[in-house]
């Protein structure tokens, strides 16, 4: 159970108890013999309440907040030092030229024309839904500041 919760309870409690003494209700208390002792119990047991209630209050878990990250600051790189040019490389050496006799490409099979296909459908022509393309949303422009 958490602690404020409790600390509420012994508040109300130190309330209802300065009640019945304020409302002298306790049986062999009269207004006339015990008139001091009647209202110091009433007034001490409603500071305790007082108090008990603001210390419940001030140990009650606190809604916790998202952290916010640092924004990182942006520095301009640090320039290489610069290196001294390097000679260009050396051409590869030339490769020995080998002679292949060319091979006759394969024989192809003959084609034969193949007769166009038709469909032919019963059922009567359905309308095509056409899309539009979304027109792109002109930029919104600032109004001037009045001097």
């Amino acid at each position: 159970m958490r602690a404020d919760y409790g600390l509420y309870g012994v508040a109300i409690i130190c309330f209802i108890i300065a009640i019945v003494f304020g409302a002298e209700a306790v049986p062999g208390y009269t207004f006339e013999e015990a008139y001091v002792t009647t209202v110091a119990v009433t007034v001490v047991f409603t500071i305790l309440g007082i108090i008990s209630a603001v210390v419940g209050y001030s140990t009650r878990p606190k809604a916790i907040m998202p952290t916010t990250q640092p924004i990182p600051v942006l520095t301009a790189p640090e320039p290489e030092p610069e290196m001294p040019p390097s000679p260009p490389p050396s051409p590869p050496p030339p490769l020995e030229e080998v002679a292949l006799e060319p091979s006759p490409p394969p024989p192809s099979p003959p084609v034969e024309p193949s007769p166009p296909a038709v469909t032919v459908s019963t059922e009567p022509e359905q309308p095509v839904a056409v899309t539009e393309e979304e027109k792109p949303k002109p930029a919104r422009r600032r109004r001037k500041k009045a001097q």
